[in-house]
This record gives C-alpha cells, structure tokens and sequence, in this order.
C-alpha cells in the first residue's frame, strides 16, 4: 500500500497521541507530512520527537496538500476543514464532530465529492448498533452524561447562565435540551451527541441530551437510549478522563487511534 501523506490539525491531548501512534504502530502506511497547531511551539515539538521531516502549516496550505487530514482542534474548526477537505476530494478524520452539525448542506456535499469524511465512535458504545437500527424507523435517542466539575470548567453555557462551579455541591441537571443546543452549550464536552444525531441519520433537534455532574462523579459517563423499529437499546460507558485534558475522555483517543487504524486495514469489523 503506497503510503498516506497524512497532516494534523490541533495538537493538544488527542492530535500529539495521533501524531505518536501514526509516527509508530502505522509507519509502513502512513507519513506525517503537515502539522498545524495555533501554539507553534507545540507543533514544534512534536515534529522534533515524532515528525523530523513534517512542515508546519497553515490549515488551508496542510488541508491542500495532504492526502489525510486529521482535525483534532475545535469545533470552530472542524466545520472550515471538513468543507475545505471534501472540497478538494481529500479524507479528512474529523474529531470535533459538534462543528458538522452547523452544516445544512452536508448532505449534498456528500454525494457530489470524492473526498471522504470519517467520524469515531468516540467515548460512546453501540453507535454500530444505531447505524443498524438507522436502517429503520428511531423513534427516540436519548444521550444522558455524568460529567465530573473538572470536565466542564470553561464551557459557554455557565458563563452564560452565571453558573459556578464551586458552588454545586451535591449531583445537579445542569442542563437539558437536544443536541444541536448541547454542543453549542458545551463544545468541548459533548462530541458524542453530535456523533449520535448523525449515525441515527435524524434531526439533531430530535436528539435529546441531558448533562449532570457532582463533586462526587470521577470519571465521564455516558448513557444512551434508542427506541425504534428494531426494539430498544441501552449502554452506558464510563470513561476515565485523559490525563493530559480532563475534558476528553481515554476512551475518545483510543477510538480515533481505533478509527486509524481502520483507515489503513485490510479487516472491517462492525457496521
């Protein structure tokens, strides 16, 4: 297999671990050409340890010139890249999936382009399942997450409803609505709902999201309930936090390094 010229955008807790996992486990297939990062010395030093021969870019120069892109920075960015990437009949691994949803028009793109948009299950399980029970009717997707304080420091939503943090002492609904309102509350904490909206193929309106969190909660939890043609479905996943940014979940890293791996492989298990 010709090798994969690949650039990363966003090189914090889950772009530096995709840099060292296509760096070394996917070396044969892939090659870090581009980095991208708004604090150079960061993309510096992650050339330097993994990528000696990678050029820093800006995004629009690395999303022209590379044959994979990876985002991996905001949902701010997501949306410019992943149009940008179909544009030019790139792939491009699209990370901070709550950007897409801001996109009416994803769906036309799709079918005209050559390019390819792929999405991980993220800290969710059974997304393979909601593709399947896609094929059907779903008549209700509910996504409930459990978040520790930590996890939800900086989000637009308590500054908004001047919300403190320090002050919840006990476990608190901190917010309710569906998942196009969840993301834009909370961009960097609930990729997931805009990971469900789109597997289940449905209006993100119809996504309902529900977000507690308590001093006592440790780790992330997410909860996830279908109902439709097929029967019913429930999991729920808890995730130990990254330890580099408590905001992303391990698992989260682990099923974009998953989804890599994917890209490069022969064997394709699950829907």
């Amino acid at each position: 297999m010709k090798q994969l010229s690949i650039g990363v955008i966003g090189l914090g807790a889950i772009g530096s671990r995709l840099v060292e996992v296509l760096a070394t486990e996917l070396s044969e297939n892939a090659r870090v050409d581009f980095l991208c990062d708004l604090k150079k010395a960061r993309a510096f030093t992650l050339k330097k340890k993994w990528a000696p021969r990678a050029k820093i870019l800006d995004w629009e120069t690395l999303v022209d010139r590379a044959d994979l892109v990876i985002e991996a920075a905001s949902q701010n960015a997501a949306l410019p890249i992943a149009k940008r990437a179909l544009q030019k009949n790139k792939q491009a691994l699209i990370l901070s999936v709550g950007g897409l949803l801001e996109w009416d028009g994803l769906s036309l793109v799709l079918e005209k382009t050559k390019g390819r948009l792929w999405i991980p299950s993220g800290a969710l399980a059974g997304v393979d399942a909601l593709l399947a029970a896609s094929q059907g009717e779903i008549r209700r997707l509910t996504l409930t997450s459990r978040k520790p304080l930590a996890g939800l420091r900086g989000a637009p939503y308590l500054r908004e409803n001047r919300i403190r943090l320090s002050g919840i002492k006990k476990t608190t609904l901190i917010f309710e609505g569906d998942a196009v309102e969840a993301n834009r509350a909370f961009p960097r904490n609930v990729n997931v709902a805009a990971t469900l909206a789109l597997a289940a193929g449905m209006n993100p309106r119809k996504t309902r999201v529900r977000i507690f969190t308590s001093p006592a909660y440790r780790y992330n939890r997410h909860e996830v309930e279908i109902q439709g043609d097929f029967g019913s479905i429930r999991t729920e996943v808890e995730n130990i936090p990254s330890e580099t940014n408590p905001r992303t979940s391990e698992l989260a890293v682990l099923s974009a390094k998953a989804t890599l791996k994917k890209i490069f492989g022969h064997l394709h298990i699950g829907t």
